[in-house]
């Protein structure tokens, strides 16, 4: 993984491209800065929000590992296409889903009078559940994929 060289990344790129092994790195960094970005802004104001943020800087590790060993892991084959193409049609499919199971939560949970301004660990476990949830169908479906995809 090339971390300053760019000329040495493209001579590199130029003699071949990248096999999905090569490219994982670089997927695992993306990830966790784009999660990490949505965390960085705000300090924890409890312990939950500290956990909730810990647990999806590492579940975008596992879990991106977990849906390249379900494509196939190093044998697999249009990694980066696939986890792009499903995440985002399963992204928008979670937005429903979980923006309606949200909301019945919160009023469920305002109802028994436990929302408050502050995260709780009922809040921390929906998240988790959610998150969670996430990756596993995103790696269901390109397991899917890759099982049904025939060998060139």
């Amino acid at each position: 993984m090339y971390f300053w060289n760019i000329d040495e990344l493209k001579n590199e790129m130029t003699a071949r491209p990248f096999s999905e092994r090569e490219m994982l790195p670089y997927l695992i960094v993306f990830v966790v800065l784009s999660t990490a970005s949505s965390y960085i802004t705000t300090a924890p104001s409890t312990v939950w929000d500290g956990l909730g943020a810990m647990w999806s800087i590492a579940l975008a590790v596992v879990g991106t590992i977990y849906i390249y060993r379900q494509n196939g892991g190093a044998s697999g084959r249009h990694f980066l296409q696939r986890y792009f193409a499903v995440g985002w049609v399963i992204g928008l499919r979670c937005l429903v889903f979980v923006g309606g199971a949200a909301i019945i939560f919160f009023v469920t949970l305002d109802w028994m009078g436990g929302v408050s301004e502050n995260a709780s660990w009922p809040e921390f476990l929906f998240g988790v559940v959610a998150e969670t949830a996430f990756y596993w169908r995103i790696g269901h479906h390109i397991r899917d994929v890759a099982l049904r995809t025939p060998m060139a």
